[in-house]
């Protein structure tokens, strides 16, 4: 497909081909787990730049992951989105490990991060090895090793990154490791592993190019960099890491899950990164989607590979069939499986078209379609529900339960606990019998003018650029400005919300919920979790709704941060996470 795009790091066609066929280690063995000498040393590998160039495509292929589901060796055969583990969302089936997320079953020998944890530390080594052998390449390519070393600081302050959100502080390694050195390397301070990635982020940012040609599309840009960065510092001056009272007191050792201390300019930090992306972004030709119309903009961006709102997205998933789609979102279409469902109580933070909240009935009402067709043009790029098109085989879904035979059999209803199905990132071209792609990304232009207008509201209040950045997000789905004159503490309020709207079901709403540390209030974490019962009114087109709760969920204070895997703690190196 002209739209679809891997990554390509070689200069043959033949070569790209073996590598998305076969994989790195397919050709050339395990070889990180080798001593040298044995089958392929690294000599050999930085021998060349092509083999070089292939073992840089590993270093992706194992450093970069996504939030979708994999049954691989790379994500631990994991079967849900983490959005099942927040308000955003509940998978149907009992036995998928986010629910150890909802009964607040997460203990030091498991974390719900467990097939990821050891990758992290591979890719990490990758990274290590690359800087210390990327000069031995004999290679007359402008820029080819300052290229490839930024590429490798990139993906290293990516895994630390992905760490410190559940870990705060963790050991870091700066060079590739044998078994002749002290393995037993302890936990970094919170500060000390901020400043870590923040310097591999801003020295990729001056080694790594604005942009790459369409032949090279997934490989890390300096909008990559920056974006990195961004999000780095913003979560970093949130209140879980940067305040003067630890979410749980660590008696010596506060400033390892976090900061230890509170300190305003941190905000401030965090909004001068996020408007460098923005600065930025003409440079590698990105923008925010605004040409497609109020009612595909947001659609257009999370479903067209490539386009020009994306800094970065994942290259190596190939075309997926409904099966496997269903892992996702809505199994039992087609076979009888789990799926994602939305919850009620995050249908209820689309505003309606006019910026106001929807008056949402406690006791229900009659008027469901009225409702929806009030809500944020989002909801419907997101969400799919009752009469909602899906594909060609369910054109009108039927969501509702009565006596009617085909609505009672209607395979769409089964297993939806929040009587809502997940949209996005399922394209509205797949059925059984055809396959597509899935438009994951890592970093998008949006995040960035919310990262900057949260920050700016934190270090100075409502100024006229925090409303312009979260304004431009707005405008371009057809919703309102902000209202002038919000305090400080309303704009929070209502950039939060249009955080979790903008960047709903992308692995954001989680760890927005914990560096915010909301997950306590009842209905985001812990608490009530709300479906709707759907029924049809007489031979009309117009339903009634009536929520009701399909689920109690747990939270402990001590979950803000994943534990440390006790095996490790037993060896005396390493300090567990308060309250684990």
């Amino acid at each position: 497909m002209k739209n679809r795009k891997f990554i390509i790091i070689c200069n043959s066609i033949i070569l790209l081909w073996m590598l998305i066929s076969s994989s790195c280690e397919d050709m050339m063995g395990h070889y990180l787990d080798k001593a040298p000498g044995v089958d392929v040393t690294l000599d050999t590998i930085f021998s060349t730049q092509r083999n070089a160039e292939t073992f840089i495509v590993n270093m992706y292929k194992v450093g970069i992951h996504t939030d979708l589901p994999k049954w691989d060796d790379l994500d631990g055969r994991r079967d849900a989105i983490y959005a099942c583990t927040t308000d955003e969302a509940e998978n149907g089936a009992s036995w998928y490990w986010c629910q150890n997320f909802n009964n607040a079953a997460q203990n030091p020998n498991w974390s719900g991060d467990d097939g990821r944890r050891w990758v992290r530390w591979r890719a990490i080594r990758n990274t290590n090895i690359l800087l210390e052998k990327i000069n031995d390449v004999p290679s007359t390519e402008p820029n080819f090793k300052e290229q490839a070393a930024g590429q490798a600081r990139f993906i290293r302050a990516l895994n630390y990154f992905e760490m410190l959100k559940r870990y705060g502080g963790m050991p870091i390694v700066r060079k590739s490791l044998d078994m002749t050195d002290d393995l037993k390397i302890p936990r970094s301070t919170f500060a000390e592993m901020v400043d870590f990635i923040i310097g591999d982020c801003d020295t990729a940012a001056m080694l790594l190019p604005d942009k790459w040609s369409e032949t090279f599309t997934g490989k890390a840009t300096k909008g990559a960099a920056l974006m990195l960065k961004s999000r780095t510092l913003l979560y970093a001056a949130s209140p879980l890491f940067n305040s003067n009272t630890p979410y749980i007191d660590l008696p010596g050792n506060n400033d390892i899950p976090t900061y230890g201390s509170y300190d305003k300019n941190r905000w401030k930090k965090a909004a001068d990164a996020a408007k460098a992306v923005i600065d930025w972004a003409p440079s590698g030709s990105i923008a925010l989607v605004t040409n497609q119309g109020v009612d595909k903009n947001y659609r257009y961006v999370w479903e067209v590979p490539d386009n020009q709102e994306i800094i970065l997205s994942t290259k190596f998933a190939g075309l997926e069939g409904y099966w496997y789609m269903a892992f996702k979102s809505i199994n039992n279409f087609y076979i009888s499986e789990a799926g994602t469902s939305v919850t009620f109580n995050f249908v209820k933070k689309y505003e309606k078209i006019d910026g106001t909240p929807q008056n949402w009935a406690p006791n229900g009402g009659d008027d469901l379609n009225q409702k929806y067709a009030e809500l944020d043009p989002r909801f419907a790029q997101s969400v799919a529900y009752n009469g909602s098109y899906w594909n060609p085989d369910f054109p009108s879904l039927k969501m509702f339960q009565g006596t009617d035979e085909v609505a009672a059999n209607q395979p769409p209803r089964i297993g939806c606990k929040g009587g809502h199905w997940l949209r996005k990132w399922i394209p509205g071209t797949l059925t059984s019998s055809t396959n597509a792609y899935v438009n994951w990304y890592l970093f998008r232009l949006a995040e960035a003018y919310l990262n900057y207008a949260e920050a700016i509201n934190e270090s100075e209040g409502p100024v006229a650029e925090a409303y312009d950045a979260v304004n431009i997000i707005r405008k371009r789905s057809g919703m309102p400005d902000f209202p002038p004159g919000l305090s400080q503490e309303e704009f929070r309020k209502k950039i939060r919300n249009e955080r979790s709207i903008e960047l709903a079901f992308e692995d954001h709403r989680l760890w927005d919920i914990y560096r915010w540390m909301i997950a306590e209030e009842d209905g985001v974490m812990r608490g009530n979790m709300w479906g709707l019962n759907i029924y049809r009114i007489g031979t009309s087109n117009e339903y009634r709704y009536e929520p009701y709760v399909f689920e109690t969920r747990t939270f402990n204070k001590s979950m803000y941060l994943h534990p440390m895997m006790q095996n490790e703690i037993n060896k005396g190196y390493l300090i567990q996470n308060p309250g684990w």
